[in-house]
């Protein structure tokens, strides 16, 4: 039932009526947020007791926790079961198994198995754990299938072209002939019966392109082994994901060169008991002589790749879909999808240099558009086209004291227009370790003003808009001047609100107004202690 009916035909006289009230609104919403803990008690307490005399079990709810700096990227795990306590543990017990494969793989620390084998001398060997013995026999057997695509040595190809783009100058033909006669070598020697790793040359090495997606299938294995009360799982770092459990989960594929959260995506995909993987250099990339320069390296030429800027795959397990991905960058296009056709359980979908997009057999095929152009779907084609504005906004979030993983706060971005009514939402991140609006309400303004907001057009927000991302704790937001209904506003004076607040932690407000249909700008907003930094750029077309 329509708790507040709008007249037909007075849509207009109730929106100004709606936003007459906003600031009253807002004030007493204040102060209600503030004490809303006490006051959740007396709301939730009949609830608690109704549901204890009907006897039902608890239904499964989502529980989602975000961490930054995980693997140097943000970790997103989401836990399907009946109580938080549950959930919680379950966090817990994937940072653990985190924590104890970096301490196993990692190349970044100097003290892992991985680093200290790296650092001996050609000939010398040590015993290592099952884990590196088992990741570095897989690490052969897909070196041998991609033909060289994928190989460990590509480390020293990398370094080298680092270097380039601290000097300026790009490597000479025979420097890169030297370097694939390097990378080429046999670099070590697996002993599995004596748990023995041999080193064979001295040259660097890397486990980049496969260790993250064997660390998202173990966290998944452990969880399910040890919490079989869990229902559904979502392990998600930095972009390579694995869903686990009952249910499906929608995971969007971001398109290259859109790396902005609220993008559109090149596809949005239903996943169950899957697991994906991208690779591009959207992400990453370094300049060399004024340049841009891919990432990713093929160790077969020691040049960077540059016909698949974009390649994401879908596999039975993380691992797999990792090092395809990467493997899929490196390859010609159709050589990949040869490549992928021939393994049971995979897909992919590539975006050439050229813009084409190349899907093998078995890619998750979205549901068509509707046939019949009705108005939602003459609204979606409009909303398609570019508009004359393009507002981005790049934001940090603050890194802990101690450098090391740190939960990420609760962030919103949006913009109001002058009469302080929220049009458009652009980003929000949400901690929901307790399922229900209680934590929402910490984001006090844009919790406010999308009440407001609701009682216009209905439309619920929270869920839908944030995505996953790789870099920890840098997050890129556009806006094109459209409404949260897609409908293109009329040029005049907006402000862009950028909140975080911190469970146990401090409340942050920052915001700028601008003019829409103005001159260009670019702003650098000042950092707070939620907020270490934020810049918007402003282009009218």
């Amino acid at each position: 039932m329509d708790l507040f009916p709008v007249p037909s035909g007075s849509h207009s006289s109730w929106k100004i009526l709606i936003r007459g009230i906003v600031m009253l609104f807002r004030t007493w919403l204040s102060a209600a947020v503030a004490d809303h803990r006490n006051t959740l008690r007396y709301w939730l307490l009949p609830a608690f007791v109704a549901a204890w005399l009907c006897g039902k079990p608890a239904a499964a709810d989502d529980f989602l926790f975000s961490h930054e700096q995980v693997l140097g990227t943000t970790l997103e795990l989401t836990v399907t079961c009946a109580d938080q306590h549950t959930a919680k543990q379950a966090e817990q017990r994937a940072l653990e198994e985190i924590d104890r494969l970096a301490a196993i793989f990692s190349s970044y620390q100097t003290d892992s198995q991985f680093s200290r084998f790296t650092a001996l001398a050609a000939d010398q060997s040590m015993m290592v754990s099952p884990e590196l013995l088992r990741l570095l026999k897989r690490c052969e057997e897909w070196t041998r299938v991609s033909n060289g695509a994928f190989n460990p040595a590509v480390e020293v190809i990398s370094r080298r072209w680092q270097q380039a783009a601290v000097e300026g100058v790009e490597p000479t033909m025979p420097e890169l002939q030297q370097l694939v006669s390097v990378a080429s070598q046999r670099h070590w020697r697996v002993q599995a019966e004596q748990g023995r790793l041999i080193r064979r040359t001295e040259q660097p090495l890397t486990l980049n392109a496969i260790a993250k997606g064997t660390v998202v299938d173990s966290v998944v294995l452990a969880l399910q082994s040890e919490f079989p009360q869990i229902e559904g799982l979502v392990v998600n770092i930095g972009g390579d994901l694995r869903v686990a459990g009952v249910g499906q989960c929608a995971v969007t594929v971001p398109a290259p060169q859109r790396d902005a959260l609220n993008a559109t995506p090149l596809a949005v995909l239903q996943l169950s008991n899957q697991a994906i993987a991208t690779s591009g250099m959207s992400e990453r990339s370094w300049s060399v002589a004024g340049r841009a320069v891919s990432h990713i390296m093929d160790p077969r030429t020691a040049l960077p790749c540059v016909q698949v800027p974009s390649a994401s795959v879908v596999a039975a397990d993380a691992e797999t879909a990792d090092v395809l991905a990467t493997i899929c960058s490196v390859l010609e296009p159709a050589e990949s999808v040869r490549l992928i056709e021939s393994i049971p359980g995979a897909s992919c979908c590539l975006v050439t240099a050229g813009g084409a997009v190349l899907c093998s057999a078995g890619w998750p095929v979205q549901q068509p558009a509707p046939a019949v152009a009705d108005e939602k779907s003459t609204k979606a084609e409009a909303s398609a086209k570019p508009t004359p504005f393009d507002l981005q906004i790049e934001f940090e979030i603050a890194k802990s004291a101690g450098g090391g993983r740190y939960r990420r706060p609760y962030v919103a971005v949006w913009v109001e227009d002058a009469d302080g009514f929220p049009v458009k939402t652009l980003s929000l991140f949400l901690m929901a370790d307790n399922p229900g609006p209680r934590w929402h309400r910490d984001l006090r303004r844009w919790y406010s003003s999308d009440q407001v907001r609701q009682l216009v057009d209905d439309a619920k927000l929270i869920g839908t808009i944030s995505k996953p991302t790789r870099n920890p704790g840098v997050y890129k937001v556009a806006w094109d001047g459209r409404d949260d209904k897609g409908d293109l506003l009329q040029p005049g004076k907006y402000t862009l609100y950028i909140e975080a607040a911190r469970e146990h932690g401090t409340y942050q407000l920052m915001k700028h107004p601008f003019e829409l249909g103005g001159a260009n700008f670019t702003e650098q907003l000042k950092g707070n202690t939620e907020i270490s930094a934020a810049s918007i750029k402003y282009l009218g077309k």
